[in-house]
């Protein structure tokens, strides 16, 4: 986290190094810094996300695509924070939902569709709260059909599926702690409909979708415009309350604003983004349809 917020503080600052742009005619030259190329940098990571996004464009198949976003209740966050690895089980249990559900559609084609996720662990109001969202095609390729268009989601199948595989891989990792078991029981019982997935929007090519889900790429917890005034010891910032559209003005100590931006900088080499189905790194056959 340091060495981030040193990187951000440096950045496109010439006393850290520099490239020169001279004119041979007039003489006049520019000094441009050098940049961080760190995603906590709202100006670098907007170059990592548009960079994303064009890389994409040649790798997602020309259909519609949905976007879903799957969260956990707020008495699971604290697992995840205090081992951010464990983050990476997130995207993989989400993935799983969706291929197990549409493999159950036709267990003889056992539809594979293409999945992008992208791992957040911040809200609106900056509070740690890991989620995932996903970009998943609206279809799948079968064993024998080449493709098949997927318009009807069954989110209260997804919600249940979410939930069992993650606390399956939750479970994996607690071991025989007691209070994790006890925990499980309580969230089965208050969560009867499986934990929320929220379906969004519907994108109709993949292009679109391309830079729909660049929005959540190597996006900042905060944009600057969010940021009302710094009067040398305070922040005051702004968001929209998620639960009924209301914006919220806080005022925080800078210190305590610094907290709550720090603790969503991903630990090194962390992969947020990741890839699953026909999507898939390991995948060599193209679809072409």
């Amino acid at each position: 986290m340091k060495r981030e917020v040193e990187k951000v503080l440096k950045c496109k600052d010439i006393r850290h190094g520099y490239i020169e742009f001279k004119c041979d005619e007039c003489n006049i030259s520019k000094k441009v810094g050098f940049t961080c190329k760190s995603r906590f940098c709202t100006s670098c990571g907007k170059i990592y996300t548009d960079k994303w996004v064009d890389n994409m464009l040649g790798e997602l198949i020309n259909v519609r695509h949905r976007h879903i976003v799957f969260t956990i209740p707020e008495e699971l966050r604290e697992f995840f924070g205090v081992d951010r690895q464990r983050l990476k089980i997130l995207p993989k249990c989400a993935a799983k939902a969706v291929t197990s559900w549409m493999h159950s559609l036709n267990k003889r084609e056992e539809f594979t569709s293409g999945i992008v996720t992208v791992i957040h662990t911040f809200g609106r109001d900056l509070k740690w709260n890991p989620h995932v969202h996903m970009m998943v095609t609206e279809g799948g390729k079968g064993n024998i059909t080449e493709w098949r268009h997927i318009k009807h989601f069954a989110y209260e199948a997804l919600r249940k599926r979410w939930q069992k595989v993650l606390f399956d891989e939750i479970m994996n990792i607690s071991g025989a702690d007691k209070r994790m078991r006890a925990l499980k029981n309580k969230l089965y019982k208050d969560n009867d409909k499986g934990f929320y997935v929220h379906a969004k929007t519907e994108i109709k090519s993949a292009k679109i979708a391309a830079k729909y889900v660049g929005r959540y790429v190597g996006r900042p917890a905060i944009a600057e415009s969010r940021i009302l005034h710094y009067d040398g010891k305070s922040v005051t910032y702004k968001y929209t309350r998620h639960e009924d559209n209301k914006e919220i003005i806080e005022k925080v100590h800078v210190y305590e604003f610094i907290k709550k931006l720090i603790i969503h900088i991903p630990e090194k080499n962390f992969k947020m983004i990741r890839y699953f189905g026909i999507y898939s790194r390991t995948k060599k056959d193209k679809i072409i349809l």
